[in-house]
């Protein structure tokens, strides 16, 4: 999900779409807002920005991809302060309508309006749990659908998989097999192929923790949520979504983490997302882990183009 989309004759416009969503902005929204122009490069304020009209929205912005993001980062902006109201959330519905943009998360906000819970998770998760199925059924048909599907209920076992991995507790000090390996023992998860173990093809969450830097606390992991949605090209945007609702909006949609409130610190979340959009591989869909498992956690990162975490952490502090 790359998220430095506009050009510079169209993101005034782009944060005028945004602005015309929400009639008073909250300092939260108008950081939000200044922190997009920031990424863009543009040292806009928050009081210089105009509410567009929709027409002139639809004519300025043509590209589908560039309107899709522009629904997309609205649909976050009437979120950062913790709840979705049911005006600005008809405003964004218009917005996409407008645009002609098709995006699932348009049909969850009135659940989010109306604090549905469990509408709320079944509508995220049917999306998630859709992607990860098609992507299986594509590359390995029926076999990969039922990796999947126990992978998630915590059950069967493939001895072969759990050897592979298990040796990653002997790869050298350091590097990424490693790493993973002591990462999952500290956090009392199980390798892909054991009982109750994290699904092989889900991996490449917590491989992000590794590469990120990013801890397993609340905080840490919506930083994640927004680092994977940044990477993964196909519907990165749900990731991110439900991440901020899960941990800032306080609903509960993953049954491994208990549902947080406050937790979306907007420039440390954004500044993750940024991440993860210059990573140069999807590490979701078809990415080769054992090619570097061996190489050191430093060097991965390097030839992945992400960002240190000393840096990143330092990025996000100075705004």
């Amino acid at each position: 999900m790359d998220i430095i989309v506009f050009r510079a004759d169209e993101l005034s416009i782009a944060l005028g779409a945004m602005r015309s969503v929400v009639r008073n902005l909250s300092l939260r929204q108008q950081h939000y807002l200044e922190t997009l122009a920031r990424l863009h490069g543009s040292p806009l304020r928050a009081r210089q920005i105009k509410a567009a009209p929709l027409q002139l929205v639809a004519a300025t912005i043509r590209d589908a991809h560039a309107r899709k993001r522009l629904v997309q980062l609205a649909i976050v902006l009437i979120m950062v302060d913790g709840h979705v109201l049911r005006e600005p959330a008809a405003d964004v519905t218009e917005l996409a309508r407008v645009l002609e943009v098709e995006e699932p998360a348009i049909a969850t906000l009135p659940k989010l309006v109306a604090r549905r819970a469990l509408a709320t998770r079944v509508s995220v998760m049917r999306r998630i749990l859709g992607k990860f199925l098609g992507e299986a059924w594509r590359d390995e048909r029926w076999a990969g659908v039922r990796q999947v599907l126990f992978g998630f209920l915590g059950i069967g076992r493939d001895r072969a998989t759990a050897q592979r991995f298990n040796r990653l507790a002997h790869f050298p000090a350091g590097s990424l097999g490693r790493a993973l390996s002591d990462y999952c023992a500290a956090n009392k998860f199980g390798l892909p192929g054991n009982p109750g173990a994290i699904p092989e093809r889900v991996l490449f969450h917590d491989i992000g923790h590794l590469l990120s830097g990013y801890g397993t606390d609340p905080a840490g992991e919506i930083q994640q949520a927004a680092f994977q949605a940044g990477f993964v090209r196909k519907d990165g945007f749900a990731f991110l979504f439900f991440g901020i609702i899960q941990f800032h909006l306080g609903i509960k949609i993953t049954p491994v983490a208990a549902p947080e409130v406050g937790y979306f610190d907007i420039e440390r979340v954004m500044t993750a997302l940024a991440r993860g959009a210059a990573c140069t591989a999807d590490l979701s869909d078809r990415w080769n882990f054992w090619a570097v498992a061996d190489r050191q956690l430093d060097q991965v990162r390097a030839q992945l183009r992400v960002t240190p975490p000393s840096a990143a952490a330092k990025r996000a502090a100075n705004g």
